[in-house]
């Protein structure tokens, strides 16, 4: 995906994102009936069943529930915090976005991938004569994203550059003694729908 292939209205925004499983593409009211998206001045659900007249928005239950951003505006920041694109001042001068906006969105993003690689199937990568960069980051979350801060967890990765193979595992620690002595474990996982909307991005 390109800059030029990115949505240019609320619609082919939602669209897109219904396309990768991030928005859903139907929805039930409370009492069982289909619901219909409608597009306007605000995107929302609508029961079609007049008696109930049912409204859920359109953000109700899904990744973007609580966000004031438009979907063209964050669908454009996924787009840049691919391309490592998403620094403070770029993000206010080019899409208009809040200092505290944009440290949250890049958190969000940063979380988001943190879990797909936790729950890919962990293997040994990089061989003789290759080379596998390693690197190590702090974690703090806050309970709803706000209130006090919850307790602190380092996670250890890598890249192998020739192969692009990738590893992210927790660690108590920083010290090298960890690093270099952590054992991986082997399991599989689901795939995060947004992290399918990254990939086709980062193939560009």
């Amino acid at each position: 995906m390109g800059i030029w292939d990115l949505p240019a209205s609320e619609k082919d925004a939602v669209e897109l994102l219904q396309g990768y499983g991030i928005i859903p593409n139907e929805r039930t009211c409370k009492n069982s009936h289909k619901m219909k998206l409608y597009f306007g001045k605000q995107i929302f659900w609508k029961c079609n069943v007049e008696e109930f007249n049912q409204h859920l928005g359109v953000r109700t239950g899904n990744w973007f529930e609580g966000s004031r951003i438009s979907f063209v505006t964050e669908v454009r920041f996924i787009y840049y915090w691919c391309k490592e694109l998403t620094s403070i001042k770029f993000c206010a001068e080019e899409l208009g976005i809040a200092d505290k906006t944009v440290i949250d969105w890049n958190n969000y993003m940063r979380e988001i991938c943190a879990l797909e690689m936790d729950e890919k199937e962990k293997k040994q990568i990089g061989d003789e004569g290759l080379i596998v960069e390693i690197d190590e980051s702090l974690f703090i979350k806050r309970k709803n994203n706000t209130g006090r801060v919850l307790p602190q967890q380092w996670v250890c990765g890598g890249i192998c550059r020739e192969t692009k193979e990738t590893f992210l595992v927790t660690v108590p620690n920083r010290s090298a003694v960890t690093l270099m002595g952590k054992k991986l474990r082997k399991y599989q996982g689901r795939k995060h729908y947004l992290f399918g909307l990254l990939e086709r991005i980062q193939d560009k």
